[in-house]
């Protein structure tokens, strides 16, 4: 049996005025590359025309697993890096993580 599985991952910037990749995401997408898993990034204005605009930055990671064991590992691994450079990056002010 075949799941698609999304994971979400938005990295809340601190640096809200420029659509600029943080530093440490070139190892978290080196990661994901090291795992094949394919991945998009775009930036995300949610509030652009109030005082407090804030800057996100969003992973999407869609796969196909054919273990459900797997969405598990996956994500935790996943999180796990997203914690990682948000703990080491001080560009990113915080990070949500979801699956769809």
């Amino acid at each position: 049996m075949n799941t698609k599985v999304k994971f979400i991952v938005s990295f809340k910037l601190t640096n809200s005025e420029k659509e600029v990749l943080p530093a440490m995401a070139e190892p978290f997408e080196d990661v994901l590359e090291r795992f094949l898993l394919p991945h998009s990034v775009h930036f995300e204005h949610p509030h652009r025309n109030t005082k407090s605009a804030s800057l996100y930055v969003v992973y999407t990671i869609e796969v196909e697993v054919h273990k459900p064991a797997a969405v598990f590992y996956l994500g935790k691994l996943i999180e796990g890096e997203a914690g990682i450079l948000q703990l080491f990056d001080e560009d990113v002010e915080s990070f949500s993580f979801r699956v769809e």
